[in-house]
């Protein structure tokens, strides 16, 4: 689910800009007509938006199958499909109201991302320490309740070595120990200690109580000799599953001579996952089939009904803000328009029409979990860089290895002891220690897993919408595991000047990483400089109010709290330029900008081709390349399209602990087949 951004300015535009009313062919009075054939329909009266697809009377169906991969990301199948199963058209004119009712079962099938894995992984070179301890300690036992002839061991007997590290972190874990401190061995054990080098214990008597750990991780120092060998990969895993959806669309268009209005309800079955039926989940979707519809029907005038029927009706009702990336379980608004009473001149003189809606079904939230862990790659051999190790007892030449104290808890008094080594008789020492250095590679890896689930969402929303302008006011609630209620409204106006602007706000009682409160705007002109050409600039830009801090280890394109655009374009005939200024981060400490600059060319009427590139960015993480090509495979206005685009993304993750850049890069290409039937 991608996060919501700010409006661009090249999409703020008014869809209720168009002056003309639309005129419904006559009817006989009271004669009722089906109208199977769709070429006597006009599209825009009849098109209603479902799950994101925008249905019109005599379409077919819908489908786009493609495809997103790379050499960084695993190749990623999409879906998305709409089948008309039923639809019908009964059209009359019964005493002095007009009544259109149109119906359709629609079949959907959509793929949807499911688990979302995006794994980030840091390579510094290291020069790892190690050691290696030698240890025994061994003579005439001093406890209590032992014979004093009898020879003790005052070490722990273990031999930790390779087969004792973890192979990743290289520290000890899972060893036994083979003795006890303080337990009674034989002298035969005793005695075999002090063979020349160092000895753990006796073959014959199986009674090793000497004490060896190997340690090649005691620690590490960062490597300037070897830092080009540091870098860092980032690999995405996205995996998708498919929704089915089954609606029934049902909208009714009255008309007399005052007004017209429109009602709609759609009630559908979505097919959700087992683990995501809560008890909400099913109140949600058996609410759908219970809920009343509106009701738009008017009263007749006396009059002939009104046919010239203003656009902004239609627009009105299909200007109903639906969550994103969502699915219908139950929607059901009403438009209303009055009919004007002379012919509109111009934008601003087309009548104003109103609708609110009723929406009820299923949105995404997301669970993320981000792990961190840590691995060393020994590259290298373990050299021996300091060796030191000394072997003696009281019976010859100690030295200093016999001089301290040892330690020890009490059993019977669960008091510290500490005993004395020249107190031992007999006593023999064996101490020693390799320092050892070798060349390895620690590799940090982040992991951020992003869990999709589909949960209730109640929304209201509703509009006005004039020829030059639309007002929307909406709230809402996402039921995940905490309520999520919000509340926003935007408004667009276009001038005849050709000047374009958008404003808006959404607020959000409990923000998360896509359900944020932010405020957005933009501003834009398209200046006419000929019959084929044409200059068009603006500015928007979006403040985030609340969104929850990210750590930075997961870099995304378009990423910014506080984002400001600056675009420039130009058009001539077939050929088009544009330049983007973006400024990311407005007011912090991490304030970034780049420029992007594209170039857009129509080849003929079936194929355009789009290049864009950005020569300088400090942002973190941009698309630095960008080219595409969308292809209609045949001269026809519903012809299959294929669209291929391959983008070049650039990410910057600051720099290493010897001060080098690490930054890396991936390639993805997407391809798409779109069709209309």
């Amino acid at each position: 689910m991608p996060t919501k951004r700010a409006r661009s300015v090249w999409t703020a535009s008014c869809s209720a800009a168009a002056l003309a009313c639309l005129s419904i062919p006559a009817i006989a009075d009271g004669a009722p007509r089906t109208d199977k054939n769709a070429a006597r329909v006009v599209p825009l009266t009849t098109r209603v938006p479902l799950n994101g697809v925008q249905l019109e009377f005599g379409l077919e169906g819908v489908a786009g199958l493609g495809a997103l991969g790379g050499p960084d990301r695993d190749t990623v199948p999409t879906l998305d499909t709409t089948f008309t199963l039923d639809e019908q058209i009964d059209e009359a004119v019964r005493g002095t109201l007009f009544t259109r009712r149109q119906t359709g079962l629609y079949f959907q099938l959509r793929t949807v991302d499911n688990t979302r894995t995006v794994t980030t992984t840091k390579r510094e070179a290291v020069d790892l320490s190690g050691s290696r301890l030698f240890l025994s300690i061994t003579g005439k036992c001093l406890f209590r309740n032992e014979d004093p002839d009898a020879y003790c061991s005052y070490t722990p007997g273990a031999d930790v070595g390779e087969a004792d590290v973890n192979p990743d972190t290289l520290l000890p874990e899972n060893f036994e120990f083979d003795s006890t401190f303080g337990r009674v061995i034989q002298r035969e054990t005793h005695e075999a200690l002090t063979a020349p080098g160092f000895q753990r214990g006796s073959a014959a008597t199986g009674e090793y109580p000497g004490l060896v750990v190997d340690l090649p991780n005691n620690g590490y120092s960062f490597s300037e000799l070897r830092g080009d060998r540091n870098g860092i990969s980032r690999y995405e895993n996205v995996e998708t599953r498919p929704i089915a959806t089954m609606s029934h669309v049902e909208q009714r268009l009255y008309s007399n001579s005052d007004e017209a209005t429109l009602d709609r309800t759609i009630r559908g079955a979505v097919v959700l996952k087992a683990d995501e039926w809560t008890t909400e989940a099913l109140v949600t979707q058996g609410l759908a089939w219970v809920l009343p519809s509106f009701d738009a029907r008017l009263p007749e005038t006396g009059e002939a009904p009104n046919l010239g029927i203003s656009n902004n009706l239609f627009y009105a009702a299909n200007n109903t803000r639906l969550p994103e990336d969502s699915f219908t379980a139950y929607q059901s608004g009403v438009a209303w328009v009055s009919h004007p009473e002379t012919p509109p001149t111009s934008a601003a003189e087309t009548p104003v029409a109103w609708a609110n809606t009723i929406w009820l079904g299923f949105s995404p939230v997301r669970d993320i979990a981000q792990s961190t862990s840590y691995r060393f790659d020994r590259t290298g051999t373990r050299d021996i860089v300091e060796s030191e190790f000394t072997q003696g007892g009281t019976t010859g030449q100690a030295g200093e290895i016999i001089e301290g104290q040892l330690t020890i808890v009490d059993n019977l008094t669960d008091q510290l002891s500490e005993i004395d080594l020249t107190s031992i008789d007999d006593l023999f020492v064996q101490s020693g220690a390799d320092v050892t250095s070798e060349d390895a590679i620690r590799e940090v890896t982040s992991q951020e897993v992003s869990d999709y689930r589909y949960v209730p969402h109640l929304s209201f929303s509703g509009n006005r919408t004039s020829g030059n302008s639309v007002l929307r006011y909406y709230t809402g609630l996402i039921v995940g595991d905490d309520i999520n209620a919000y509340a926003g409204g935007d408004v667009q106006v276009n001038t005849e000047t050709g000047w374009e602007a958008f404003a808006g706000g959404t607020f959000y009682s409990d923000p998360d990483r896509d359900y944020f409160s932010e405020l957005s705007a933009s501003l834009s002109r398209r200046v006419a400089l000929g019959a084929e050409s044409s200059l068009r600039f603006g500015v928007s830009g979006s403040v985030e109010l609340d969104r929850p801090e990210v750590d930075g280890t997961v870099l995304e394109p378009g990423e910014g709290a506080n984002l400001v655009d600056v675009v420039a374009g130009y058009r001539r005939s077939n050929l088009g330029y544009t330049l983007r200024q973006r400024f990311s981060d407005v007011g912090t400490d991490e304030n970034a900008t780049s420029t992007t600059l594209g170039v857009n060319y129509r080849v003929d009427q079936r194929l355009s081709l789009t290049m864009e590139v950005t020569p300088a960015s400090t942002e973190d993480a941009y698309i630095s390349a960008r080219a595409g090509l969308a292809w209609k495979l045949r001269d026809a206005a519903d012809a299959p399209t294929l669209r291929v685009q391959w983008a070049k993304i650039d990410y910057d993750y600051g720099n290493d602990a010897i001060g080098q850049p690490l930054e890396t890069s991936e390639q993805t290409l997407l391809a798409s087949l779109q069709m209309r039937f």
